[in-house]
């Protein structure tokens, strides 16, 4: 068919987004510069541009696509990079008082945006940039900024990466987004305190453009329709507790900093939605780089990258030292990434913990998912509403303090549950809890009722290890002290896999994962090593699989 024959209004239908919200993107992928910038309508029809023009503009788009970009990734593939800089953020961080006086780590940030920082990401899984976009400052700071931020986006663009604008603080919401727009922005991301006035009226001004919002807590996030969840998480570590001056016995258990529980109780909704943990690490180390990565990792959420201010100044400089750290990070996002597929398998957990959205106190709730998790206890969520005998079948004892007081039918069903051979956590509101004990434990037909008088998460944690034997938790690591597992799969034609990830900087020797049932092979990936085969003993129907050293991170598959 000739072109002039082809039929506007179809490929408007096809391009018209394209046209109408990204003229200066598209212009740019084909001559390098702002081209017709302004001079199109959003809201022009057919009739207005010609058809030959949209006919040869959509056409001149695709083929650019083909020869100057890789395609650009979507949302669930994006592995998000802190690459603030330029002179808005050297000003912006300079009034914080963030900012260290050194000349050198100064000038790196300030020229952050010139086009060769973007080779250090030529081998690298990060293909979705940070930017320092919008925060207070003199008219032409903010001028140059943008100025800078779409030359740079216009380079990150060709090499099929995303660039995302940071909001440091609230202001004209309608002039943040169509700044970004012109600039050809991917999107928009919220960090800061923020009103949720101003929050909802930048959504409403981006329109169509994705607006991320880093989220100061866990629950309200675990709960929303955000198509991409961002929430700040802590800097993951381990300490002794005479580190941390706590008088403790020679055999305590160090404290672990993770994010794994976090990235568990963000993941709940089906499909799981792509989650990013915000923390920022100080004097990082190239361990703590790759243990910020496979702590979000481990249970499907992603680390927005965040390199501090020396290794950045180093990097922009070729320290080899800092390159090595480089590399070693990047290697960590490749693996993370190359296991992006095992997040579609189910979580692994004997032990269902309810949760209600409606609860006064999320606090508590996080803390019981917190410290179920520092206690290696596997574990899914369940949320009140969504209590029915279907969704507790496959569980062998429930957590349900958070069903505070239940109605007849939640108390029914729990009953029933017990009767049948499982084992119920209740808190005093069941009724009959002790005056001096912990809790006591009632006998339910096959299973058993535990009340608390107090049911402190921490306790509850605790005397869960106690309540249930190993073969009712499923599965449980031996010797170790400074590691957080993880657990998934394990259905019908599918392998259990257990992610462990190592807190301490030393390697772990000689631990053992003991699995209910029966086994025939087990395989360990690492980001440093080949994969490994590993030895496997059967004893009274279960399995127990050794692993001879931990040094970071780790994933055994089951099978």
């Amino acid at each position: 068919m000739p072109l002039r024959g082809l039929d506007a209004a179809y490929v408007l239908a096809a391009f018209g987004n394209l046209v109408r919200h990204r003229v200066t993107r598209i212009t740019s992928h084909l001559f390098g510069r702002p081209f017709l910038a302004g001079r199109i309508s959003g809201s022009a029809y057919p009739s207005r541009l010609g058809r030959t023009f949209l006919v040869v503009l959509a056409l001149l788009f695709v083929v650019s696509r083909t020869l100057a970009a890789p395609g650009t990734p979507p949302p669930e593939a994006w592995v998000p990079i802190r690459w603030t800089g330029g002179p808005l953020e050297v000003a912006w961080r300079t009034q914080a008082k963030t900012l260290t006086a050194d000349a050198n780590i100064r000038d790196a940030l300030a020229r952050w945006y010139e086009p060769s920082t973007l080779a250090l990401l030529d081998d690298s899984s990060a293909n979705c940039l940070l930017v320092t976009w919008s925060a207070p400052a003199d008219a032409a700071i903010q001028t140059e900024q943008q100025r800078l931020v779409q030359r740079y986006a216009e380079a990150a663009h060709k090499r099929g990466l995303v660039v995302l604008g940071i909001v440091y603080a609230a202001g004209d919401a309608s002039a943040i987004a169509a700044d970004a727009s012109r600039a050809a922005l991917d999107g928009l991301v919220l960090e800061g305190q923020f009103a949720q006035e101003f929050s909802a009226a930048l959504r409403k001004a981006a329109g169509s453009m994705l607006v991320v919002e880093i989220a100061k807590e866990a629950a309200p996030s675990r709960w929303n329709s955000a198509p991409v969840v961002a929430v700040e998480g802590v800097a993951p570590s381990a300490h002794n507790l005479s580190e941390m001056g706590i008088r403790g016995a020679p055999s305590s258990e160090p404290w672990i900093e993770s994010n794994i529980w976090l990235a568990h109780s963000l993941t709940v909704t089906a499909p799981p939605r792509p989650l990013w943990i915000s923390s920022q690490l100080e004097h990082a180390s190239a361990v703590d780089y790759a243990r910020a990565v496979a702590d979000a990792a481990a249970a499907g959420g992603r680390w927005i990258v965040s390199l501090d201010d020396p290794l950045r100044a180093k990097l922009r400089a070729g320290n080899p030292s800092a390159l090595a750290t480089w590399r070693r990070l990047s290697s960590y996002l490749k693996f993370a990434e190359s296991r992006s597929q095992g997040r579609a398998l189910a979580r692994y957990g004997n032990v269902g913990i309810v949760l209600d959205p409606a609860a006064a106190n999320q606090d508590v709730a996080d803390e019981y998912l917190k410290l179920a998790a520092r206690r290696q206890v596997p574990y899914r969520v369940i949320t009140r509403s969504e209590m029915n005998a279907a969704a507790l079948a496959n569980f062998r004892a429930v957590v349900a303090t958070a069903v505070d007081p239940p109605s007849a039918t939640e108390r029914k069903l729990l009953q029933e549950f017990a009767e049948n051979g499982g084992l119920v956590i209740a808190g005093p509101a069941w009724g009959g809890a002790p005056q001096a004990e912990r809790f006591s434990e009632v006998q339910t037909g096959k299973g058993r009722v535990a009340v608390y008088r107090d049911p402190d998460p921490e306790t509850v944690a605790r005397d869960l290890k106690e309540l249930l034997s190993d073969d009712e938790l499923g599965v449980v690591p031996f010797n170790v002290p400074s590691v957080i597992t993880f657990a998934r799969g394990g259905g019908p034609e599918e392998p259990l896999v257990v992610e462990l990830v190592n807190y301490f900087d030393h390697p772990v020797e000689a631990i053992t994962l003991r699995v209910a049932g029966k086994f025939r092979s087990a395989r360990m990936e690492t980001p440093e090593s080949p994969t490994l085969d590993l030895p496997l003993r059967e004893a009274e129907g279960r399995t127990e699989v050794t692993i001879p050293k931990l040094s970071l991170w780790s994933a055994v598959s089951i099978q």
